[in-house]
């Protein structure tokens, strides 16, 4: 019997749901209401009072409690998603296309014998199945597939609905059932939450961006990007070999691994373009590119670019803006 369910995986971090779940919600709505399936909400936790009574764009919220589901624990999700998703039985499972829903979408698709749609854009009904729009490759590949029956797990890349459309008025159905099954002793277990430093910004609002990339060659080097980018009136990021290096903090980090944003403006200086990073920036309005290398694949998503070498044209720059603003 082909199951009529379209089951939303919930993140959620000190009782709020994040943004990549409203999105799937509202993704979930928009395959739903075409051929009258239902949408639940799945949310484990340890405390369902947060959750239970959200006015959420799904038919029901069932949360699964558990002490142990506190904070996101992959084993535990692990077991207890496994044995949830075979009762439910639901054509089509969405994850966040994000490290939560990374952990868990290659598990799930062993434990359930289901495929997995990464980098998933859009979905939609069609035939009396599901046609999955995905963007592989940094952008570089659109797929599509079409899933005729059985369930597919999709990983819904951020950015790609809106979070508003994942709410509405009234409020859903809400069942709070324990854990299926013991979750006393894991091989895995949650220490603490590191939170960032209260002085650090959040990428993702900045409508400029200044990125660095390998290229800036030294971590004394920032100094003058982040010059750059207080003439701009934006905001410092960078690449994750910047972040591994230590000389910006993960909250600075764009791509697949780190934040996607959108800024009116993105200065990449002295990035590849590896498709990891281009992953999180290609959406953003204007993206301008300045590397050495004139075949860095940065190039092929950049409205505009220059080869000259970052570290003479920066001051320059820098200089020329504050002139024409008059500081």
């Amino acid at each position: 019997m082909t199951a009529r369910e379209v089951i939303v995986i919930a993140e959620h971090l000190g009782g709020e749901l994040s943004d990549i779940t409203l999105e799937m919600l509202a993704c979930a709505r928009d395959v739903a209401r075409t051929i009258g399936w239902r949408v639940t909400c799945l949310i484990l936790a340890d405390d369902p009072e947060p959750f239970k009574a959200l006015p959420l764009a799904s038919d029901r919220i069932l949360i699964v409690k558990d002490p142990v589901l506190g904070s996101f624990n992959p084993t535990a999700y692990i077991r207890v998603l496994i044995h949830m998703l075979k009762e439910l039985s639901p054509q089509l499972i969405l994850l966040g296309n994000t490290s939560v829903g990374m952990d868990l979408a290659g598990p799930l698709s062993i434990g359930l014998n289901v495929p997995v749609a990464s980098g998933c854009v859009a979905i939609r009904a069609a035939d009396g199945g599901l046609v999955v729009m995905s963007r592989l490759l940094g952008g570089k590949l659109q797929a599509r597939t079409e899933v005729l029956k059985g369930t597919v797990i999709a990983l819904l890349l951020p950015g790609n609905y809106s979070r508003e459309v994942g709410m509405r008025d009234t409020l859903p159905t809400a069942e709070i059932r324990p854990s299926p099954e013991p979750l006393g002793a894991l091989p895995v277990r949650f220490l603490e939450l590191v939170e960032p430093k209260m002085e650090d910004i959040d990428v993702r609002k900045a409508a400029v961006l200044v990125a660095a990339g390998r290229g800036i060659q030294s971590k004394e080097n920032l100094a003058a990007v982040e010059d750059l980018a207080e003439a701009l009136g934006g905001a410092v990021c960078s690449t994750r070999p910047v972040v591994d290096q230590g000389w910006l903090p993960r909250s600075r980090q764009i791509g697949r691994s780190g934040m996607t944003v959108k800024p009116r403006l993105y200065l990449a200086l002295g990035i590849s373009g590896a498709p990891e990073h281009v992953e999180g920036m290609k959406d953003s309005e204007l993206i301008v590119a300045v590397n050495t290398d004139p075949d860095a694949p940065i190039f092929d998503v950049a409205h505009y670019g220059t080869t000259v070498d970052l570290l003479d044209l920066v001051p320059v720059l820098t200089e020329r803006i504050r002139n024409l603003r008059g500081g």
